[in-house]
């Protein structure tokens, strides 16, 4: 008889529900994920940092030559102005002034990129992220009616971005690519900095989506470097699956551009060109647009190729990302949307423990200290601490060490521009306290640094981690409201065999009863390992069967039949009668 309880569901059997993504977080936590997210931010900071030395220049000055009026004056020769009127001194003071002003704009968008401190320039310990998480949360709990309005606004401005980075640092290049004010130099600065975060992120993020893809699909272990070899082996496809739209979207910019110049013709720019040849520049832009649009799926890319295997390839990954994002956009929307918030929810979290971790572990160091030797309380060894979340500013806290975050303009800047720097509390007293440094304390600071550095990288790194996580996530929901397919469906290398799941646990009482307990020591007789059998030794073939002529049988003689003699019948006497009792006679017959 049935016992009435439901079998044990597996991952294909459940629904494609959107609380998926709650799964994301412990995923994300795997210390792989971690390690690989650190080395990509780490490659991708160095790239971008390389190209901005290479492309950022000095501000323009009036002084220089293009700008003063005997050049202007050389450069428009004999040309008269539209009325007819020959151009004055005046008019070339003017003409040399916008052409500064507009060098100048195109320098200041390049200089915010890639000038020191620029967005795009800065290495990730350095970079402004708002206020640290442990501080803010002290400041809101404990602190005064002002300190709780500038900790929230800080808060607000530097550190909710963070929450999402990796979707912030691949749509700045993007955002800046096609906008106006954007010189030639600054569009090709922009266009390599999205070529190396394609490039790094092509193999990080496959390796990422890569483990997660098998884990939430629960299709037992698998090894970092059994990933790092899957990627490895399908780069390619990782690499031109989101360069392909880009590729698309360049060739439709230069052929508009060479219609462009015919453009310019008089007549024949005003009449056939931008007249009747209007369609052809809707038409240009509508390819344009779709493909933009559909790098909102960017991210789907990586999980297809990850997810599928050698069933797929880089215009398949290209059109399930497209396809997925034009035909199921609000749920798109939805599940995106889920993932950002519970996203910056778990990420706030992550920050605000490593940063307690950090803080606790150097306080309770720092105990025996205060009671014995003021003058080797840690906070020293932190002085080369990350900047950025304020660890610096937390870990050198009240101490001759302390220093304190705020913004000014950047030095030698003519943009105006302001960075966030972090200075000593007391200049004097910092001073006079490095002075006292000893190699060996510069050592143990630098040896320190290091693994400070490590680990918030890979505290960094989870936002990275969990970005991809969730995108793995949604790429199988999308794939099941579309393609109807089962979430557990991930292709395995034959290195990557499937584990099947452990047994269910015996309800309590139907396990078998244990022995009971004796007294008496019990001998157990070594384990003698089984011995291979003999191999049998195959019998020796059998002789041939002769071949023997069997004859007919003889039939036997024909006989006569005896017939046994007929019995002679038996006479029977007759029966002799009984005499009558007599009537006197008492005695009854016999």
């Amino acid at each position: 008889m049935a016992d009435g309880r439901a079998p044990i569901s597996t991952t294909g059997d459940r629904p494609a529900s959107w609380m998926e993504i709650f799964r994301c977080f412990q995923v994300a936590l795997d210390p792989r994920k971690l390690l690989v997210a650190a080395a990509g931010i780490l490659v991708m900071s160095f790239l971008w940092w390389l190209l901005s030395v290479i492309f950022i220049s000095k501000a323009p000055e009036p002084s220089e030559p293009q700008y003063q009026n005997s050049t202007i004056q050389r450069e428009l020769g004999d040309k008269k102005k539209p009325d007819g009127s020959g151009y004055t001194e005046a008019d070339f003071t003017q003409i040399a002034a916008e052409r500064y002003s507009t060098d100048f704009e195109e320098w200041r968008v390049l200089d915010a990129l890639a000038g020191p401190g620029g967005r795009l320039r800065n290495m990730p310990w350095y970079e402004y992220r708002g206020p640290n998480p442990f501080l803010f949360v002290t400041d809101v709990i404990s602190g005064t009616a002002q300190d709780r309005a500038a900790a929230i606004t800080g808060f607000v401005s530097g550190s909710v971005p963070v929450l999402v980075e990796p979707l912030v640092k691949m749509l700045i290049p993007v955002a800046k690519l096609i906008s106006p004010g954007v010189n030639f130099k600054t569009r090709l600065y922009l266009f390599l900095i999205l070529l190396a975060n394609v490039a790094v992120w092509a193999f990080c993020a496959g390796v990422i989506t890569r483990i997660a893809a098998v884990q939430l699909a629960n299709k037992g272990p698998i090894s970092l470097k059994q990933a790092v070899r899957f990627v490895a082996q399908r780069y390619t496809a990782y690499l031109g699956a989101p360069l392909v739209p880009l590729v698309i979207i360049f060739a439709c910019v230069v052929g508009l551009v060479v219609y462009g110049l015919v453009g310019l013709i008089p007549v024949v720019g005003d009449l056939v060109v931008f007249g009747l040849g209007l369609p052809v520049l809707i038409v240009g832009g509508a390819v344009m647009a779709v493909f933009l649009v559909g790098l909102v799926g960017y991210p789907l890319m990586y999980c297809t190729l990850s997810a599928e295997g050698d069933q797929s390839d880089t215009f398949d990954a290209l059109s399930r990302s497209i396809n997925y994002v034009y035909q199921s956009p609000w749920h798109y929307i939805w599940y995106w949307l889920v993932a950002i918030f519970y996203g910056a929810a778990v990420t706030l979290f992550v920050l605000f423990f490593c940063s307690l971790t950090v803080y606790v572990g150097k306080w309770a160091a720092g105990l025996t200290a205060s009671t014995v030797w003021t003058d080797r309380k840690p906070e020293y060894l932190f002085i080369y601490a990350p900047e950025s979340f304020g660890w610096k500013e937390l870990l050198t806290k009240d101490s001759p060490y302390a220093v304190r975050g705020h913004w000014q303009r950047a030095e030698g800047n003519p943009s105006g521009r302001e960075v966030y720097v972090y200075d000593p509390v007391n200049r004097a007293t910092y001073d006079q306290a490095r002075k006292e440094f000893y190699a060996y304390n510069t050592w143990g600071a630098g040896i320190v640094c290091f693994w400070l550095t490590l680990m918030f990288l890979m505290m960094l790194g989870f936002s990275y981690s969990f970005f991809w996580t969730a995108a793995t996530v949604i790429y199988f929901l999308m794939r099941k409201k579309v393609d109807e397919a089962e979430l557990d469906e991930v292709f395995l290398d034959e290195e990557e065999p499937v584990v099947p799941p452990a047994p269910p646990k015996l309800a309590e009482g139907t396990g078998a009863t244990p022995a009971p307990a004796t007294s008496l020591p019990v001998i157990t007789a070594p384990v003698v390992p089984p011995v291979a059998p003999p191999v049998p030794v195959p019998p020796p073939p059998l002789p041939p069967i002769p071949v023997v002529d069997v004859s007919p049988p003889v039939p036997p003689p024909a006989t006569i039949p005896f017939t046994p003699p007929a019995p002679e019948p038996k006479v029977f006497d007759a029966p002799k009668p009984i005499d009558a009792p007599k009537p006197d006679d008492d005695k009854p017959v016999a």
